[in-house]
């Protein structure tokens, strides 16, 4: 067999491959052999057909079935005999198929690339730290109190924090459009959930009164049908309920899974909650910095095999989201939308392979066990849940993927220059604009 290979790009490679012809020939012989056992003919008893008759008949598709096996171990072949590492299946080009010929055919194909660094030696990192503290606490009981605070029925005007049930009405241009009425609307005031004309339209309203608000939606508004129109808004008032939040006593304690229903255990397991939320996060925060530093001035080309297979999985977690909504799934989606981020997230992954292959990291057993019982610990049977995860490989599998990455995040922190400062817990937990790195950046392009 001879293999020749022209660099066509960066990452592209075009081989030619030329096998002998007894190879070839070997093969069809064989095939026709055996299809002369099992084929059936009219007016031949099956394994008595002549074989001028099978050669008539099947030359062809043997020819055919021969190659595809030929082409296919030879690629794999040169592939391994060259030390490449293809990024995806090839482009095949037959150049000759004929019996008595030397076959040749011609790879298209793209390698991984090189990674031009899989280190962050001497970037800044920036790293906040913080620790939970006892007005965090507080704080939190007085949410949880919030989310059960029920409301009774009483006969006074509306005002902030009530909860006011309505009819409503909207018109725009003297037409009721679409979302513009409603019976029997529960809304807070003073939560912002309605446009601010409207909410002070019905603050100081009475039960049993009728209302006319007029206002003007904003042009950002995200209904385009009346964004920016003024709209006049016809509403009943059916009842005006004054907040009542619970006091914490036992019964509220015990709600929440506390069994003995004290106050300490209650405050030592919200500590425990947002302790791990805030290990989970601090993760999540280092996890991205490290990303980005080692994205900084990192580019490069990206096979694009591995692109299509990341729009793919793209689009069928959004066809997948669809269905569970009950929504329609099978409408064409357009691929450009998902290029830019699939090629950023398949950069990523080669990097940070970049990164494991360089440090030859390998997944902790006793880290991979402590992630998956921290996993387990929210259920209600952790040792099952532990089990479950262990009898199957591919299951944990995800799991060691996991911590290889964090293990791999671990050590190009050690190579930054990492600036630590202290914030407060709340300040530290307080939602972020999503960065442009991608949320997955471990496995898929290994």
């Amino acid at each position: 067999m001879d293999v020749s290979i022209e660099t066509t790009g960066a990452i592209g490679r075009r081989m030619t491959v030329k096998v002998p012809a007894e190879q070839l020939d070997g093969a069809v012989a064989v095939r026709l052999k055996r299809l002369a056992r099992t084929a059936k003919i009219p007016g031949f008893r099956p394994g008595k057909i002549p074989m001028k008759v099978i050669e008539s008949r099947f030359a062809d598709q043997a020819l055919a079935e021969a190659a595809d096996e030929i082409i296919s171990a030879s690629y794999m072949e040169a592939i391994n005999g060259e030390s490449l590492e293809a990024a995806g299946p090839p482009a095949i080009e037959p150049k000759n198929l004929a019996r008595g010929q030397d076959l040749e055919f011609i790879a298209n194909f793209e390698v991984f690339p090189e990674v031009p660094r899989t280190d962050i030696r001497d970037l800044p990192i920036e790293r906040q730290q913080c620790e939970v503290v006892d007005a965090d606490i507080d704080r939190t009981i007085e949410t949880l109190r919030e989310q059960r605070t029920t409301f009774e029925t009483v006969e006074k005007t509306a005002e902030n924090g009530d909860r006011v049930v309505i009819d409503f009405e909207g018109r725009v241009d003297g037409e009721v459009f679409e979302g513009g009425e409603a019976k029997d609307y529960p809304v807070v005031l003073g939560k912002g959930a309605l446009l601010p004309e409207f909410e002070s339209g019905i603050t100081g309203a009475r039960s049993g009164e009728n209302l006319t608000v007029q206002l003007t939606f904003p042009e950002e508004y995200p209904g385009e049908q009346v964004a920016g129109k003024a709209a006049e808004f016809m509403i009943s008032v059916k009842e005006v309920g004054a907040p009542k939040v619970p006091e914490i006593d036992e019964e509220f304690i015990r709600a929440f899974g506390v069994e003995d229903g004290s106050e300490a255990s209650f405050r030592q397991e919200i500590r425990t909650s947002l302790e791990r939320e805030r290990d989970q996060r601090a993760r999540a925060q280092i996890r991205q910095a490290v990303l980005e530093a080692l994205m900084q001035d990192n580019e490069f080309e990206v096979p694009s095999a591995l692109v299509d297979e990341e729009i793919n999985r793209a689009i069928m977690a959004v066809r997948q989201q669809l269905q569970q909504q009950g929504l329609p799934h099978d409408a064409p989606i357009d691929r450009a939308n998902y290029l830019d981020e699939s090629h950023r997230r398949v950069q990523l992954g080669l990097a940070m392979h970049g990164v494991v292959k360089r440090l030859e990291i390998k997944p902790d057993p006793d880290k991979v066990r402590e992630r998956v019982v921290e996993m387990g610990s929210s259920y209600s049977d952790p040792d099952q849940f532990v089990r479950w995860y262990f009898e199957e490989k591919s299951r944990l599998a995800q799991i060691e993927s996991v911590i290889v990455e964090e293990q791999a995040i671990e050590a190009l922190i050690e190579e930054a220059k990492v600036n630590e400062t202290a914030v407060s817990f709340e300040e530290f937990m307080r939602p972020q604009a999503p960065a442009k790195v991608a949320e997955d950046a471990s496995g898929d392009s290994e």
